[in-house]
């Protein structure tokens, strides 16, 4: 975190324009296999211009629908508003968080529909794969070849699967690319099916890209994991898709058992809800004379391994689910998708928040009722809800009072290490623990495993209330008296921080994280031990001259290796976090209200509570990174600030400050706190007040590397911890000295 520089006048001072910060690099990356590092990365810098839009907005809910609603002879309806749509979620009202309503003219969306025409050669006979081709490029051409919508084209053949460099509105180039055939951008080759599983699928270029295949995924026919691909290609970029399937699909009537069925059926509906994609598909397979596939018989969602059968994975059943459908109408393929694309602009998307749910992949039904007669609302049929997509509390601890605790630590001096380790671990305070008894504690435990276990265990406490007995009974001073004691923490604060002298401290910090999850454990599902272990210990010099901090790292222990972006940077406790805070307090918009008399070392701390608005902005807070392919994007944000202050009533002297975001719990971030404690620190003959401990903690959003239908992308994993233990020991001042340097004489003094 960064903190301005020490302000220099005013009885209250004014920091600079610059917010503290608190960057959370954690970024947990969990894959297959390690990546190769001759190849390059999946993450790549995006420039931070290009990072805005990337940016999750705590207003929208977590999931997306595109409701297309009809009249009674199937043209799209316009104009109506949120209440006029029911959303039912397993036959039950959910809340619609947020309603758009576009209709092409008046009100367009921020990204026009992208309409995805996907080729299918696999299997087609000659004279029908002249009239697919014929179809598409028909469609392309309509209006000079200067199309309404982007388009991309796909083609799945033998060779694999290929498409268009990027969506255009060039109908004429694309045409031209189908009748020579040249794909501009490979996807996967069909012999790369059959070669060894790699990790490495990204060449130097997109036109170079390798592609790799877990051999399970490989069973299934080409055309559907082309569909997955797709979809993953797709989710990339925000806007409602329209695709349309040319060509015969894949067999359906098959006896044979895939290993990965019940994965597919999830894995399709997730990824083509993600991409916004509604499939629709020609009756090409009629044109072939292929019997008529009852697929309204297996539209229903499919719940379990149990109930699934090949045709449930159909891609006519599949279209229907997605909230596409079957192309009706007269005349060719061409004229059927213009019909559809013609109607495209006119739409709603609704967003909103699933249940909470301990199952993976449980399904639920959706169904969009409207509220006005004659009036049909089309969308997804349904999806699948996961216990990764919210933060989970932690089922494997016992709460525990500090008293209770205490009896813990009597038993426990007799335990040997490992046991007194894993009996801590299970433990979760439900009051702060002062420092002075964690001090005393440590001291009762022998090992060094056991003293790191109740280490983070305090940790995890300092932003709570302590316990009764440390909260003294005494009534609270009056508006008068709080002033006065308000006025002399800021002639503290605005005074007495400005004549620290220059000194230097020792920071010894211990960074602490989860447990590794098991590599073969399913990634959507939360995290089973929130409990904190020691990842690494570093020492560094910290020298505060003229109110500047210069950090030099003197020594780092690993001592579990980590991903190297997986880190909390907390710097600035020698700074004006303090004079930043109490400004921004005492604005209007603000609020400091008087708390509680407490306990302290010297006698009774006066702790006041204060909340900042977000339109104060003092606490920039930063998460690395979304889970956005291709780029490194960190989460960034001003955070309202809330939080405690505990001072010695007669100095004004800051003896304890918390600093706290006030984040929304649908952001990858949802806690970034720092505690700082201060105690007087003797430099030459005179005591200053000055940093002694900190504790930093931030929990937020893993991300993991998915391989699924030859592709890899980024999913959101479990919400993980990272804590920061530092204490500052070893103060020094600098003091001028001197030194007699070789190779000059003295000058003769004059006569």
């Amino acid at each position: 975190m960064y903190f301005p520089p020490v302000p220099q006048q005013g009885d209250y001072p004014k920091p600079k324009n610059k917010p503290a910060k608190q960057r959370d690099s954690g970024t947990n990356k969990s894959a297959p296999t390690p990546q190769d590092a001759t190849t390059p990365q999946l993450d790549q810098l995006l420039d931070p211009a290009d990072q805005s839009k990337y940016q999750p907005d705590p207003y929208v809910g977590l999931m997306k629908l595109d409701v297309v609603v009809t009249d009674q002879r199937g043209k799209p309806v316009a104009g109506l508003g949120a209440k006029d749509l029911t959303l039912l979620d397993d036959d039950q009202p959910r809340n619609i968080v947020t309603f758009q309503a576009f209709d092409g003219a008046a009100s367009k969306p921020d990204s026009p529909v992208e309409v995805i025409l996907v080729m299918d050669e696999v299997d087609l006979p000659s004279e029908h794969l002249d009239e697919m081709r014929q179809a598409v490029q028909k469609f392309l051409l309509q209006n000079g070849g200067h199309l309404a919508q982007p388009v991309t084209v796909y083609r799945i053949g033998d060779d694999g699967l290929f498409a268009s460099a990027q969506p255009s509105t060039d109908g004429s180039a694309l045409s031209k690319e189908i009748a020579e055939r040249k794909e501009p951008r490979l996807i996967w080759r069909s012999q790369d099916m059959g070669a060894p599983f790699r990790q490495d699928p990204y060449g130097s270029t997109p036109t170079t890209r390798r592609s790799f295949f877990d051999a399970g995924w490989t069973e299934l026919p080409h055309p559907l994991i082309a569909l997955g691909s797709i979809a993953i290609e797709e989710r990339r970029t925000p806007e409602r898709k329209l695709l349309f399937w040319v060509g015969n699909g894949w067999p359906v009537n098959q006896n044979r058992k895939w290993q990965h069925l019940f994965d597919t059926v999830t894995e399709l509906s997730t990824r083509l809800r993600e991409a916004r994609i509604g499939v629709w598909v020609d009756d090409f397979w009629r044109k072939t004379g292929e019997d008529a596939f009852p697929y309204q018989n297996f539209v229903a969602g499919v719940a379990s391994e149990k109930s699934l059968t090949f045709e449930n994975v159909a891609l006519q059943v599949l279209a229907v689910q997605s909230g596409g459908g079957m192309l009706r109408g007269v005349g060719d393929a061409s004229d059927l998708i213009s019909q559809q694309v013609a109607q495209a602009s006119t739409f709603y998307t609704i967003t909103f928040d699933p249940p909470r749910t301990d199952v993976v992949d449980e399904y639920h039904d959706l169904k969009v009722d409207v509220g006005r007669p004659g009036l049909t609302a089309h969308t997804r049929s349904g999806y699948y809800d996961e216990p990764v997509y919210y933060d989970q509390a932690r089922a494997d601890a016992k709460d525990v009072t500090v008293a209770e605790l205490r009896e813990s630590i009597d038993e426990l001096q007799h335990a040997s290490d490992s046991e007194a380790e894993r009996r801590l671990n299970g433990m979760e305070l439900t009051e702060r623990l002062s420092s002075s008894d964690l001090a005393k504690w440590l001291a009762m435990l022998k090992g060094k495993k056991a003293k790191q276990a109740l280490t983070a265990v305090a940790d995890q406490s300092v932003f709570f209330a302590p316990p009764a007995e440390e909260t003294l009974p005494l009534q609270p001073p009056s508006i008068a008296d709080q002033r006065q004691i308000m006025q002399r923490t800021v002639d503290y604060v605005s005074k007495t921080i400005r004549i620290l002298p220059n000194l230097s401290a020792e920071r010894n910090t211990t960074l602490y994280v989860e447990p590794p999850r098991d590599p073969g454990g399913a990634w959507k599902t939360a995290a089973g031990d929130h409990y904190l272990e020691p990842a690494s210990i570093a020492k560094a010099d910290v020298q505060v001259s003229h109110g500047q901090e210069d950090v030099s790292e003197l020594s780092s222990t690993v001592i579990r290796k980590i991903p190297q972006n997986k880190s909390l940077h907390t710097e600035g406790a020698f700074g004006p976090i303090l004079a930043a805070v109490l400004v921004a307090a005492a604005k209007p918009e603000s609020k400091l209200m008087w708390a509680r008399w407490e306990k302290g070392v010297g006698g009774p701390l006066a702790v006041f509570r204060y909340n900042i608005s977000k339109d104060t902005p003092i606490f920039k807070v930063e998460y690395c990174c979304l889970a956005v392919d291709f780029s490194q994007i960190k989460f960034s944000t001003y955070a309202p600030t809330y939080g405690e202050i505990a001072v010695d009533s007669a100095s004004g002297a800051i003896l304890r400050f918390t600093m706290r975001a006030g984040l929304s719990w649908r952001l990858p971030l949802q806690h970034s706190d720092i505690m700082i404690e201060y105690g007087p620190v003797i430099l030459g003959e005179t005591s200053y007040i000055c940093p002694i401990r900190s504790v930093s903690i931030s929990r937020s959003r893993s991300i993991v590397q998915v391989s699924e239908f030859g592709e890899v992308f980024k999913a959101n994993a479990p919400f993980e911890t990272i804590l920061n233990d530092v204490k500052y020991e070893n103060y020094h001042l600098f003091r001028s000295s001197s030194r007699v340097l070789p190779g000059f004489s003295e000058t003769p003094k004059d006569n």
